[in-house]
């Protein structure tokens, strides 16, 4: 399971997960934060707002819960972080409930499988609109799943990604060229990319112009 657990660790997506989370700074947007797992991988001393955004109500219910109850976000420099859970469709609403430029960080981690090729390719754009340009040190910092660099890994993936995301994989295509992706999204720059299991799961820092 990505989302925690002995495979998470064992791959280094736990650590693939706070070394990028902690890069958040300013007024931060979570994309897919479900239950809230990112929360104690943030740095709260670099945060000035936080924002929880899922397509789920009742998984951010869960989040709120857990940033309530979890004694970690009680107190010290939490107390200063504003912290809002948003329900939202993040390939489409993203610019109407925020506005242009309205965030310094924007993270996902594991959501653009579950879009689709499409949908993630229309997130994207939403994210770029609503995160500051690079001028203004706005960031991107993605954790995703990918096809892997492994050829042979990768043409397993291809061949069984439509089955595995209906049978169990809660609809995730695992195989998505994220890279492509970025590079097709109109002013975004792939800034650094780190491949982790032989590239089966890949983080980005990218950055945006806005367009005039």
């Amino acid at each position: 399971d990505l989302h925690g657990g002995k495979a998470s660790t064992l791959l280094g997506i736990d650590q693939a997960r706070a070394s990028l989370f902690s890069k958040a700074t300013g007024r931060v947007l979570e994309i897919g934060a479900g239950t809230g797992l990112n929360l104690s991988k943030y740095d709260p001393s670099k945060l000035t707002s936080l924002v929880l955004l899922d397509i789920s109500q009742g998984m951010l219910d869960q989040a709120n819960k857990r940033f309530r109850e979890d004694s970690t976000f009680g107190g010290g420099a939490w107390d200063r972080v504003s912290v809002e859970f948003v329900q939202a469709d993040a390939t489409s609403q993203l610019v109407s409930t925020f506005g242009a430029s309205s965030f310094d960080t924007v993270v996902d981690s594991f959501s653009l499988c579950v879009m689709g090729n499409e949908g993630a390719s229309r997130c994207l754009d939403q994210i770029r609109q609503i995160v500051k340009p690079a001028n203004c040190h706005g960031k991107i910092l993605l954790l995703e799943n990918s096809r892997s660099s492994n050829p042979l890994l990768g043409k397993y993936q291809d061949a069984t990604a439509t089955a595995a995301a209906s049978a169990g994989g809660k609809g995730c295509v695992y195989n998505q060229d994220v890279r492509a992706m970025l590079e097709a999204t109109m002013g975004l720059t792939v800034e650094r990319e780190e491949a982790f299991a032989a590239g089966l799961f890949r983080s980005f820092q990218c950055s945006a112009v806005q367009s005039q």
